[in-house]
């Protein structure tokens, strides 16, 4: 992002999520200039993140806010439907959001941002925190300096604490867990395309243990792995190469890793995280500002990588459901793509149906004598349909393409 200036920048805090807790100090202490200045009730769990917390202006709804001329950026997290209704508005509005992502919020409403963000170019921003994090940073240039040498395989052990080791952790908690680290794995090693998921004494009420391989052409396999411990909770990743052995973890509710290798050890903080989060969005939001054209090639393919690790979560459920790996296809998402699937269902429907009327057609009109004005009418409706579905796809070369639809990278 060089050559490219930001200046400090006013939030808005439109959020529910304890994982914003680091973003929403630093914003308090206004680091590196930045402020968050109004917040938007939308449930009660926002008011316990902001106990205390002064020169804040309190809104009872996303309408309320003074965008642009006293709001720069939304801080959003949650998964609360008055959340999503509020980002998806905010975001039409054209509004820059840091996002903090959440399994509850579900694919479908990251598709549907997605295509918000195509279609008015406004800058979304999810929160990785791996990604700011000094401890994973580290391990990533050790990667890829190749310092390990040829990597052999990834293993990541989770252990969520619990009162007993005999209580089951609900799937959407586990869900939970596994979309940050989908998306560790995927930052540290490639674009895992293959997902196989083995559950052990799954009901109704949650899992014992859950463990997913993630794999791809050409990379190391990832194994994620959690189970429910007593005590903290327990955070253990470990990179085998042939060239020796790299390990990332971090003890209990701490959000800051610490990179053991070959004897050195880095560590992350909060603060500093928290800092570069924030002046790596508003250096995202000012790049894609000063871009005329195209600003997708040059920011914004974290939200892709968002998405895709929504697609990664939904795939352990298939995978569980078919007993099999599941082959991840992943394309972009665009008014371009989901217009052709629906021309393509109707076009399939339509020829059908078609068919099928022709023969009842052909099959009244032998037995029955009809006046010629009603055979032509007959005609008409059993034709007219396939018709106007041919017509219909002259439309398709005048629908605007994605900014970012570029083949899927392997």
């Amino acid at each position: 992002m060089a050559g490219i200036e930001w200046t400090m920048m006013r939030f808005a805090l439109l959020c529910d999520d304890p994982l914003a807790s680091p973003v929403i100090d630093a914003l308090s202490d206004h680091v590196g200039g930045h402020q968050l200045t109004f917040a938007v009730l939308a449930t009660k769990r926002t008011d316990n993140l902001l106990h205390h917390r002064e020169a804040i202006t309190f809104v009872e709804r996303c309408e309320d806010l003074p965008l642009e001329r006293e709001v720069d950026a939304v801080l959003v997290g949650g998964a609360d439907q008055l959340i999503l209704d509020g980002a998806k508005q905010l975001a039409t509005s054209g509004i820059p959001i840091l996002f903090v992502p959440q399994a509850g919020q579900g694919s479908t409403f990251a598709y549907e941002l997605s295509l918000i963000r195509d279609d008015n170019q406004v800058s979304l921003f999810p929160l990785f925190w791996h990604r700011y994090d000094a401890a994973a940073i580290e391990l990533r240039k050790v990667l890829s300096e190749g310092r390990l040498g040829k990597i052999q395989f990834l293993q990541l052990n989770r252990g969520l604490g619990q009162s007993s080791t005999n209580t089951p952790l609900s799937q959407p908690v586990v869900d939970a867990e596994l979309l940050n680290d989908a998306d560790l794995l995927r930052w540290l090693i490639g674009d895992y395309d293959q997902v196989t998921c083995l559950r052990t004494a799954s009901t109704s009420d949650g899992v014992m243990m859950q463990s997913v391989v993630l794999a791809g052409r050409s990379l190391p396999e990832a194994n994620w792995s959690i189970a429910p411990v007593t005590g903290p909770d327990q955070w253990w990743l470990t990179v085998r190469g042939d060239g020796g052995v790299a390990e990332l973890h971090r003890e209990g509710s701490s959000r800051c890793w610490i990179c053991e290798i070959d004897g050195s050890c880095v560590a992350g903080d909060d603060r500093g995280t928290a800092s570069r989060v924030l002046d790596a969005f508003a250096s995202a939001t000012a790049t894609r500002k000063s871009s005329a054209t195209t600003p997708e090639k040059i920011v914004g393919s974290e939200w892709g990588e968002l998405v895709k690790c929504f697609e990664t979560v939904d795939a352990t459920h298939r995978s569980i459901k078919r007993r099999r790996t599941i082959e991840l296809h992943f394309e972009p998402m665009s008014e371009r793509a989901i217009f052709k699937t629906q021309m393509t269902a109707m076009g399939c429907g339509l020829l059908v149906a078609t068919f099928f009327m022709t023969l009842c057609f052909l099959g009244i009109a032998s037995v029955v004598p009809l006046p010629q004005r009603v055979l032509e009418v007959l005609r008409i409706l059993v034709f007219a349909p396939l018709i106007i579905f041919l017509i219909a796809q002259i439309l398709l070369p005048l629908t605007r393409p994605s900014s970012n639809e570029q083949p899927a990278s392997k």
